[in-house]
């Protein structure tokens, strides 16, 4: 299909506004705003049906060993992936507290056109190739992420769902012809890993939705996401079920901050988005240049690290006394 080119009024997306968009700062509102897309996609604006299979992925992030290991009976947070995904189109929603970006947010892709346009806590904006990475990491990669696509048996209900692995490529910035290669005529993936996050197939059903349903530019938002710069994963009340460390060494943070009156303060002096573990459990997240309470955990000593969204290790695993704080290095 021929490739549209990109209106000479729109002006790239640079790497700044994917992960800090313009009004971001520190202890300031945000105003969500929706730019133009770079094309607009007026071929899908009618109403007809659109043959479409809704996917739904059980999403959990696999933390490191070298940040400590999760009780088994813990609950860690959840998350979904769900998917729409007709030839042409691509619609995926990040659903549930368990992700590093807010829920609810959105990714639309296109097959005429390269990147992608997300919606968040933000707004909405155009992406170009392997910004997304970019987006979900919450600042500029150190590195590639790994990723594995397992591919489909032939149980499975045959559809073209290379888009699929097209959005996959997008996520982790490879190449979209060699992760595409992946996917084809024999439907959807069982599994895919992107970074340390693991996803399992859990429904695949197939729908018909109007041709507008699946536009991949701005027009039709889905319901606002939260604007936040920080997250718990889990509640306070969960938190406190959280055993201390019998015994070990203290760590005194290399930046002292005032300790709260309960609690994990965590100043993330970083470049990107940090998710934080406490004995193995990831608690939450904090973006770059903001600081985090996280509230529950009973007085003591905990090991708590560090990792970027997309599984680059930050911050070692330290012995921290809570009430607390700790500093990420830049």
């Amino acid at each position: 299909m021929r490739r549209e080119p990109a209106p000479t009024s729109q002006r790239p997306t640079r790497a700044e506004e994917v992960y800090a968009p313009a009004g971001a700062a520190a202890g300031r509102p945000v105003s969500a705003r929706v730019h133009a897309a770079f094309s607009p996609d007026s071929t899908y604006a009618g109403t007809a049906p659109v043959p479409v299979h809704r996917l739904v992925y059980r999403v959990r992030l696999a933390v490191p060993h070298s940040l400590g290991i999760a009780p088994g009976t813990f609950p860690l947070p959840a998350a979904e992936l769900y998917v729409d995904v007709a030839d042409e189109r691509l619609r995926a929603r990040f659903v549930g507290d368990g992700w590093p970006v807010p829920a609810g947010s959105e990714v639309r892709l296109r097959r005429d056109q390269p990147g992608a346009y997300v919606f968040d806590g933000e707004g909405g904006r155009p992406l170009g190739p392997g910004q997304l990475a970019s987006w979900f990491e919450g600042g500029r990669l150190r590195r590639e992420p790994s990723y594995r696509v397992r591919a489909p048996s032939a149980r499975d209900q045959p559809f073209r769902s290379d888009l699929l692995c097209r959005f996959i490529a997008e996520w982790s910035r490879q190449p979209p012809d060699v992760v595409m290669r992946r996917c084809g005529e024999d439907g959807a993936p069982p599994f895919f890993r992107v970074g340390l996050w693991r996803a399992e197939r859990t429904a695949d059903v197939s729908v018909e939705l109007p041709r507008n349903a699946l536009r991949a530019d701005e027009v039709g938002p889905p319901p606002p996401a939260a604007s936040a710069h920080t997250r718990a994963y889990i509640s306070p009340q969960h938190l406190a079920g959280l055993a201390p460390l019998p015994h070990g060494i203290v760590h005194p943070p290399a930046h002292p901050l005032e300790p709260p009156a309960e609690g994990l303060a965590v100043e993330n002096r970083g470049t990107s988005r940090a998710i934080m573990t406490v004995q193995g459990v990831p608690v939450g997240w904090v973006d770059a240049g903001e600081t985090a309470l996280f509230v529950g955990l009973v007085p003591g000593v905990y090991a708590v690290g560090a990792m970027r969204p997309l599984g680059l290790q930050t911050a070692q695993r330290r012995n921290v006394t809570v009430p607390g704080t700790i500093s990420l290095p830049r």
